[in-house]
């Protein structure tokens, strides 16, 4: 009797371990595929008669996909109060285009974007921002203690509520609104994993808008930064300003926004 439970017992064991190697497929829903606006247009601190606005353009994908679609075929039009601008793709699902700096600061801009027989349309204003006062290396850790500290100093444009957005390099981004620093000077900690010695980060400070703030502030979190690129379609669904003027069910993801850009960089002790 006792060798027929040692035999038995064999058995479960072999069977249990058996269908831990079992190969498990799970059916996602199909989504609808939609128009991704990646149209962050940042406008350098310069004293240039010209900037250089930037967007792409991607589809939305399968969870598992391993790339993302690009669109290529679009037509994107930039406009001011006085002008109309035909942005040129660059490949990769980029666009770009230069037009007048005081436009930008100035005027309400309006992205139309022509694809598949569908009109998208937003509109955005361009936000100040200020300059970093100092970035430099902490010796400080977190959970780990193998992380790198880096210190982020700036001061607040005074007079103004203001918002931010930090892209911190290696895909993080972070938002902040100046509640309990209005018209000050202000420093945060930010703690990076897997940097070398020699690591050169660069990083952006960005103005943006209340709204915007909203958005990225959500985006940021359900992504949970792990896909380097915050406009990638997140877990559920975030809509953004970009509409779909010809077909409201078959609506775009993403934002359209213009914030002035102060970068610096830091290299890794």
């Amino acid at each position: 009797m006792k060798a027929f439970k040692t035999y038995f017992s064999i058995l479960v064991l072999i069977q249990l371990i058996t269908s831990c190697q079992e190969t498990i497929e799970v059916d996602l829903p199909q989504q609808q595929e939609r128009l991704v606006v990646d149209a962050l247009m940042r406008i350098p601190n310069e004293n240039s008669a010209f900037a250089t606005a930037y967007l792409r353009l991607t589809l939305t994908a399968d969870y598992f996909a391993d790339d993302i679609p690009v669109v290529g075929d679009a037509i994107v039009n930039l406009n001011s109060e006085s002008n109309t601008y035909r942005m040129q793709y660059r490949g990769d699902g980029y666009y770009s285009v230069a037009l007048p700096r005081a436009e930008f600061t100035r005027d309400l801009m309006r992205l139309t974007i022509f694809h598949n027989g569908d009109t998208y349309r937003a509109s955005a204003r361009f936000q100040s921002s200020v300059p970093f006062d100092n970035i430099v290396q902490g010796d400080g850790s977190l959970f780990a203690g193998d992380e790198t500290e880096v210190v982020f100093s700036y001061t607040d444009e005074p007079g103004i509520t203001n918002y931010y957005l930090f892209d911190l390099d290696n895909g993080q981004f972070l938002t902040s609104e100046d509640t309990f620093y209005k018209d000050q000077a202000f420093s945060f900690s930010y703690f990076y994993e897997d940097l070398k010695p020699n690591d050169t980060l660069k990083v952006d400070l960005i103005g943006i808008t209340k709204p915007f703030f909203d958005y990225m502030s959500i985006v940021i979190n359900q992504s949970g930064q792990a896909s380097g690129n915050p406009f990638t379609a997140p877990p559920s669904e975030i809509r953004g300003n970009v509409i779909n003027a010809t077909n409201e069910d078959n609506y775009p993801l993403g934002y359209f926004a213009i914030g002035q850009v102060y970068s610096d960089q830091i290299v890794i002790e």
